[in-house]
């Protein structure tokens, strides 16, 4: 089972693994405290660990140990918490942590941590020598893999790249380069951490408003309403890709104005991507900017739309053509929402899904190929969501604001997806779009040699088994396409610019088509090729 995130967050493992260096990233990452507890219990002592255990024992340093780790549980710390590499062999000790928080333990070949002990020789009182830690992991290997949440490293990786990984397992990200870093919560039940982040507002918002749709609102309304603890005034937009207008956006307006928000105060999104969009781009604007929080409830929004800071609205040009970079405070993900959502929307959540194994995660493609047997394991599409936005988080981190063309990968699907959803008046949805625009674009880098025909096969294949259509409809035409794409957004110096895959886990950006292929994909020429 996921976790919910709790104040106070563990890790464990083998001497010698990086906890404490692990930790003290994870704290800065997480905006919280980075606690040793062998620098606590040393602190208790007035000696080191190793003279303790020379000067009364190991039976007198455990119980120390065991005291000032019912203290900590007990004040239960906004923390990042390094434990000794046995300070949860005892019974009660697990219990007391497994109590507090989660425990992440972290695995790093025998080879690796043998040839960091040799170096810090006599440091540890339980693991002296190279060969003294080896015997200490044959006895204790058991322990460490009966935790649930286990992360196994290659010991290649350097510090800053372990603490990424340890959020990513427990489903948390921060997004950060546009403004003040926000977190992005992916967890069953995670609409449950609305009060404790709302305590962290700071300024605290005196005025709350909640926006959701006329599917989320009746579904989940009073779920946000008990979390934060009493009732807070509410507007309805209508749901569906065709009201994601300007005049949408005035009655959100209208609604803010009416429950009174200040600079200070919070709206709060509710919904799927389309309600992301115009409650990011209202709070934008409503007194030049206020604060806005995400509560992602389709799984589109959560691997993708709900993350980003991206906000907009359509126009009858085309699609978010308006709109601005507006980060919101938090984004919580509450993967039990997937479990009313229609199984149309949840595959137009898998082709935003495929698209990011694509670009960056060909181990996310072979996990989309268990869908029909997981569908409904709630653990499983967790993991799936988590995975999935973290190759979005990656990407963002690498370029904020789309100005080095590294998160332009994102658009994979999109050039081509977004004039086949406008061109059929939304009766084709965005996720549908975009699995046949991944397809043209892997169709378009094969007839340009930037990738092999087989991966057409391969990625048509994928999306056509997770019931995705993979072809431009017969009834759009060529003419008509061609129109929607010279307003395409995604242009620079006049001419539209092409995310293609090169293979999966690799695209190229700003790639400029040439017409002729380009016509050819759209008039459906050569299309086995």
């Amino acid at each position: 089972m996921i976790p919910l995130a709790s104040p106070t967050l563990f890790l464990y493992g083998p001497p010698a693994t990086g906890k404490s260096t692990c930790a003290r990233n994870l704290a800065v990452a997480l905006a919280k405290t980075a606690i040793d507890l062998d620098t606590l219990i040393e602190q208790r002592l007035g000696m080191t660990i190793p003279q303790a255990v020379e000067q009364f024992g190991q039976q007198y340093f455990r119980d120390t140990e065991t005291e000032v780790l019912r203290t900590l549980c007990e004040q239960s710390p906004n923390a990042v918490v390094a434990l000794g590499g046995g300070a949860l062999l005892r019974d009660e000790n697990r219990a007391l942590a497994e109590k507090c928080g989660p425990i992440v333990c972290i695995h790093t070949p025998a080879e690796v941590l043998a040839k960091r002990v040799e170096k810090k020789a006599g440091s540890r009182p339980f693991s002296k020598n190279a060969d003294g830690l080896l015997k200490l992991l044959q006895e204790r290997q058991a322990h460490y893999d009966s935790f649930e949440l286990n992360l196994r490293l290659s010991g290649k990786q350097m510090p800053q790249e372990v603490w990424p990984k340890v959020m990513a397992l427990l489903g948390r990200y921060l997004v950060s380069g546009m403004a003040s870093p926000y977190p992005v919560v992916i967890a069953p039940d995670a609409i449950d951490e609305l009060p404790r982040l709302l305590e962290r507002l700071d300024p605290k918002p005196a005025h709350l408003l909640l926006v959701g749709d006329s599917n989320t609102l009746p579904l989940y309304a009073d779920r946000v309403k008990q979390a934060v603890g009493g009732d807070i005034p509410q507007f309805q937009i209508p749901a569906g890709e065709e009201n994601k207008t300007l005049a949408t956006v005035n009655r959100i307006w209208e609604a803010m104005g009416a429950a009174h928000l200040e600079r200070n105060d919070l709206v709060i999104a509710l919904g799927g991507g389309v309600t992301g969009d115009l409650t990011g781009f209202a709070a934008s604007a409503w007194l030049r900017g206020i604060r806005w929080l995400n509560l992602p409830t389709t799984l589109l929004a959560m691997v993708d739309a709900g993350i980003g800071g991206k906000t907009g609205a359509d126009l009858p040009s085309g699609k978010n053509l308006i709109g601005a970079f507006h980060p919101p405070c938090a984004v919580l993900s509450d993967t039990k929402t997937l479990q009313t959502l229609p199984e149309r929307e949840i595959r137009c959540g898998l082709s935003e899904t495929l698209k990011h194994a694509v670009i960056g995660d060909s181990e996310l493609l072979a996990m989309l190929a268990d869908f029909a047997e997981k569908r409904n394991d709630i653990d499983w599409l967790t993991r799936l969501v988590i995975r999935s936005a973290g190759v979005k988080v990656r990407t963002i981190l690498e370029d904020p604001f789309e100005r080095t063309g590294k998160r332009a990968a994102l658009n994979l699907g999109h050039t081509i997806g977004h004039a086949v959803e406008a061109a059929s008046n939304f009766t084709i949805a965005h996720g549908e779009a975009v699995a046949i625009g991944t397809v043209a674009a892997t169709r378009i880098a094969a007839k340009m040699q930037i990738a092999q025909t087989t991966l057409i096969t391969q990625l048509q294949t994928a999306l056509q088994t997770l019931g995705l259509p993979t072809e431009i409809p017969s009834t759009l035409a060529a003419d008509q396409l061609h129109d929607y794409l010279l307003r395409e957004k995604k242009k620079a110096a006049g001419k539209v610019r092409f995310a293609l895959p090169v293979e999966v886990g690799t695209v190229r950006t700003g790639i400029i088509v040439p017409e002729e292929i380009l016509n050819d994909i759209l008039t459906r020429k050569g299309i086995e090729s």
